[in-house]
């Protein structure tokens, strides 16, 4: 059974981009354009939770880190590896995502195969992947 992975971010291309790399590697992919999507798709699927999120820190009228403090606040969702996603170059953000513990921190424009790689060794080997960001 393929592992499924959420992909949380408001601009359409990067799902697009991100959804094609995780099916072409066996991946089944949920996405949500907002942390409100994304909890209406968790409640209707309780019972198959997502084993990894992707979640972008900025969206329209949402933060993704208020989102993911949410998600480890719930009992039912605070084992979720998260990988967090952001345009930010900043190191505090990068600082935040370890702080909430954040799986992997990845700063826009990542490439979309090494997403998929590092998405692998968190879920295949059960090994997780250094918080880094990129510096492009």
């Amino acid at each position: 059974m393929s592992k499924r992975i959420m992909v949380v971010d408001d601009d359409k291309e990067v799902q697009e981009i991100v959804a094609f790399v995780l099916h072409y590697n066996d991946f089944e992919v949920i996405s949500a354009f907002n942390g409100k999507q994304m909890q209406r798709q968790l409640t209707e699927h309780h019972a198959t939770l997502p084993d990894l999120i992707i979640l972008d820190v900025m969206m329209p009228g949402e933060d993704g880190y208020r989102i993911f403090s949410d998600l480890r606040h719930n009992p039912q969702t605070r084992h979720i590896p998260v990988i967090v996603i952001t345009a930010h170059t900043e190191d505090i953000y990068q600082r935040v995502s370890v702080d909430l513990g954040a799986a992997l921190h990845l700063t826009k424009p990542f490439h979309p195969v090494e997403l998929a790689e590092k998405v692998k060794v968190l879920l295949d080997e059960g090994q997780e992947p250094s918080i880094e960001g990129n510096r492009n």
